[in-house]
């Protein structure tokens, strides 16, 4: 019998095992893959175990019917190519470079990148890597490049504001696109008619509809479904910003923002200029039509819900800020006497002015002010609420237990919330209840309540040594220790080898964020003492002057600690002598600080520091005229060159003098100077004398 062919070698073994396991496959029936299958209707009101979504109400007809139903299924609008891929992520890493010569180039190449993603940008707004591209490229493009994108979105923005990715691209989109929907239409190449001029193929028609009416085609698309949305994961932040945008306020994105998740990826270029740089706190102007359509887009979204679902959404994580901003609003945007009407949002959470013990109003109240996630809507109803209610919930609920909320963690920001609205005697009370509890809030590292209790105090004219006393009491009696402990920077000097010898793992090594948030609230309140005359700023201004130089200049190259110092230095409440004692101890170490990124802002506030002390500050500029190349060679050491006029000092000494005493030379074409005092006051007394001798040439006539 003959042998069987056979091969040798562990190749030739390796490769027939996968040739037999590739027949197997080919050959094989394949297994039923698991499929989540959708539930029939007669299984609708059945809660399956295991089940990603339980709707809150029966069934999907219901949902439909009120509007607060999902749809059905979310439309794909295909993958991006490995060739798109490539070329996309390559723009999108020179945009973020932003290495162009100037902002020419850098909008021809904004111009090639849209052209090159024309009749995909559907699929790069979904795309999971190419949807930054997308937001990086709206926010450098001007309003025609916006009005075309916008146009391209219309019609899939209920898909696209419920996407992960093309959420934040359509977020990014109605911020770039609120400062244009007051400009008219531009002349429109797609009225023209073809015969007279042949287009090029790479010129793409502008849309015939203005940004105004694109806003309204988002409102049109997304009716219906708003009371889905409310709590929709990735549609909430979207409508938030929908809502302002139709209402004229300003959008702020950052972190501390009720438009903004917390841990939204900040996308930016460096160096770039985004369209939406306008200052946060400005409105814009919006065409008349928006009103109406936010009233009915505010009605529409709360008339699909009762009161007890929307109650619940004050402690819904997604719902919340959109409560947040419906109820901003509400009260700021069309006046805080809608607050009045049966149907509006505030009188539906707060039916009860009167806040009575056990009322409906009252536990609603008391729920929101411990919750983490309720009290920021309380905190916002605080804010914009009418006086009338303010008071009523103030005097009825609020101001017995000032002092205990002021120490809880939660509840402690309603109560910074309820300081910037009380008088001054109510202040007045809430400061005699809260004084004995300010050791315990600084042993605890709850510093913003006494730092707002100041501000409010200085606003109202109340008197702060109370607080003085207080703090005095909560820190070190050695002024030196005292400014250490109030800048958290015990652990850098004196406890900082035991700790390192220990090695037992504290609290501020096993969390440095949580220390790092705790030395800056310690920072913001010595800045605010700082900024109050009296016995309140001088348990600053004694600390610094007890510090020794090593401490001094510690304090200074630290980014957070050394805001203090600029604010000693600058303050209105720092006195002469102050200054006098305090600048001369920086003689020696300017040259040091003014190449530190952080002491480089203590030697500028120098210069305002020394306005009244001009051989000081003479001093000073002859140090840092002696250290004139390092200074030179050092991108900060060149900012405080400039800063402090040098390159004046060295070429034109009688000029900087001027400069530096507050008497700038009238650079004109007259030569004139600038009258001293006694020239001031003869001119006042050689007016004063016209005006008598004016009055008896009157009085003779008469």
């Amino acid at each position: 019998m003959p042998r069987e062919n056979q091969k040798r070698g562990r190749r030739a073994t390796e490769k027939a095992k996968k040739e037999e396991t590739k027949r197997k496959r080919d050959e094989g029936v394949e297994e039923p893959t698991t499929k989540r299958l959708k539930p029939s209707a007669e299984e609708g009101n059945e809660i399956t175990a295991g089940a990603d979504y339980i709707p809150l109400d029966g069934g999907e007809e219901q949902d439909d019917q009120d509007g607060t139903g999902a749809p059905d299924e979310m439309p794909f609008y295909g993958l991006l190519d490995s060739e798109e891929q490539e070329y996309f992520s390559r723009a999108n890493e020179m945009l973020e470079l932003n290495q162009f010569g100037d902002a020419e180039e850098r909008r021809l190449f904004v111009d090639s990148v849209f052209r090159e993603a024309r009749g995909k940008e559907l699929k790069i707004a979904c795309s999971q890597s190419c949807s930054r591209l997308m937001e990086k490229l709206i926010s450098v493009s001007d309003i025609t490049q916006i009005r075309r994108l916008f146009n391209k979105f219309i019609g899939h923005f209920l898909t696209l504001v419920q996407h992960r990715f093309a959420s934040h691209c359509c977020e990014k989109l109605f911020i770039c696109a609120a400062p244009g929907v007051t400009q008219k239409i531009p002349k429109s190449k797609a009225n023209r008619d073809d015969d007279d001029v042949d287009m090029d193929e790479d010129e793409e028609l502008e849309p015939e509809l203005s940004l105004a009416e694109m806003f309204m085609k988002v409102v049109e698309e997304l009716q219906g479904n708003w009371g889905y949305l409310l709590t929709e994961r990735f549609a909430s932040h979207t409508i938030r910003v929908l809502l302002l945008v139709l209402a004229g306020e300003p959008v702020d994105v950052s972190n501390d923002s009720v438009v903004a998740s917390r841990k939204k990826e900040r996308l930016g270029i460096v160096g770039g200029e985004a369209q939406e740089a306008i200052p946060v706190g400005e409105k814009r102007s919006v065409p008349e039509s928006f009103e109406a359509t936010l009233k009915k887009v505010m009605q529409d979204m709360v008339s699909v819900l009762d009161d007890t679902y929307l109650r619940a959404l004050a402690t819904h994580p997604v719902g919340n800020p959109v409560l947040q901003v419906l109820v901003r609003l509400e009260l700021s945007h069309f006046g805080k006497s809608s607050a009045k009407q049966s149907t509006s949002i505030i009188k539906r959470l707060i039916p009860d002015e009167n806040f009575e013990e056990d009322s409906e109003s009252t536990r609603f109240i008391r729920g929101l002010l411990h919750d983490p996630v309720g009290s920021r809507l309380l905190e916002t109803m605080v804010r914009w609420m009418p006086a009338k209610m303010f008071k009523s919930l103030y005097r009825n609920y609020l101001r017995e237990q000032m002092s205990s909320l002021a120490r809880n963690q939660t509840a402690g920001y309603v109560v910074l919330r309820v300081l910037e609205r009380l008088g001054k005697d109510d202040l007045q009370a809430v400061v005699e209840q809260i004084v004995p509890k300010i050791p315990g809030l600084i042993e605890r590292s709850r510093t913003i309540v006494p730092k707002i209790l100041i501000e409010r105090c200085l606003v109202r004219g109340v008197d702060t040594k109370p607080l003085a006393k207080a703090l005095e009491s909560s820190y070190d009696s050695d002024p030196a220790r005292r400014l250490e402990q109030m800048l958290k920077l015990e652990a850098a000097t004196a406890d900082k080898e035991k700790l390192e010898s220990a090695n037992n793992g504290s609290a501020a090594e096993s969390n440095p964020a949580s220390a790092a948030a705790e030395k800056l609230h310690g920072s913001l309140l010595a800045q605010t003492i700082v900024t109050a005359p009296g016995q309140l700023s001088e348990l600053v201004f004694s600390s610094l002057l007890a510090l020794s130089s090593e401490a001094l200049l510690s304090i200074c190259r630290d980014p957070t600690a050394s805001r203090v110092v600029q604010q000693a230095l600058s303050s209105p409440a720092s006195t002469p002598q102050f200054r006098r004692q305090f600048t001369t101890r920086f003689t020696g170490h300017l040259s040091e600080l003014a190449l530190d990124s952080s002491g480089s802002h203590v030697v500028d506030s120098l210069w305002i520091a020394t306005k009244d002390i001009y051989f000081v500050k003479e001093r000073m500029a002859q140090e840092l005229a002696q250290n004139e190349l390092a200074l030179r060679d050092s991108f900060v050491g060149r900012a405080v060159w400039r800063n402090w006029a040098m390159d004046l000092y060295k070429r034109r000494r009688g000029e900087w003098a001027a400069k530096a005493k507050g008497r700038d030379l009238i650079n004109n074409d007259s030569t004139e100077k600038p009258k001293s005092r006694l020239d001031m006051a003869r001119a006042r007394y050689a007016a004063k004398q016209g005006e008598a001798t004016g009055a008896n040439a009157v009085g003779a006539k008469e």
